[in-house]
């Protein structure tokens, strides 16, 4: 079956792990992940093929329609936080139409918050340059249930051994990380399984 991913440009992907991210980690997080296609589009489309939907900007798609999508299994949806209005309840309303990606990318929700959203099988990737979270609250999170950290700006070898050997899937952004290979290298030893290396 062919995946339909709505992109304008593609993003060259290394992994170093066998762990699978979810279809949506990176093609959501492009700027130009959107779509003008209608919710009826999406759902013709869906019926042939595998379909990304990238919930990034506040427009015509809302809960109701969001919630919709999030029916249909061939429609693979990530929200961002940021970008979206979205309250705890609205993402708690989505949770209970089907599993979505959230992009912790702001730091509106609480830890509580997100933990009760894991809890009802939101899988939570965590931004560190922008979800205001504190190592104590990633790893709060961790104990409720494992995420994905997204590695996009400096953060410290030790605390990222750390969050690996919490059970967190980890994607080394090395552009951004500060992160030398000798570093990148002691924090794959943890589990190489649980750690991902991108651009």
């Amino acid at each position: 079956m062919k995946t339909l991913i709505f992109l304008l440009s593609f993003l060259f992907v290394i992994v170093s792990a066998n762990a699978a991210l979810p279809p949506q980690f990176s093609e959501c997080l492009r700027e130009n992940s959107g779509t003008v296609m209608t919710v009826t589009d999406l759902k013709a489309i869906s019926l042939l093929s595998r379909v990304t939907y990238c919930q990034n900007q506040v427009g015509i798609v809302g809960k109701t329609e969001t919630m919709d999508l999030l029916r249909s299994p061939n429609i693979q949806v990530g929200i961002s936080l940021s970008k979206t209005t979205y309250s705890q309840l609205d993402l708690m309303d989505l949770a209970s139409s089907g599993s979505y990606v959230l992009y912790v990318d702001s730091g509106r929700l609480t830890r509580d918050n997100l933990i009760a959203l894991a809890q009802a099988n939101v899988q939570l990737v965590v931004m560190t340059a922008t979800s205001g979270l504190s190592k104590a609250d990633l790893l709060a999170i961790a104990a409720a249930k494992p995420f994905i950290l997204n590695v996009n700006s400096a953060v410290s070898r030790v605390d990222l051994r750390d969050y690996v050997t919490a059970g967190v899937q980890v994607v080394i952004r090395t552009s951004q990380s500060g992160l030398s290979r000798a570093d990148i290298i002691d924090v794959a030893q943890v589990n190489s399984e649980m750690v991902t290396i991108m651009p």
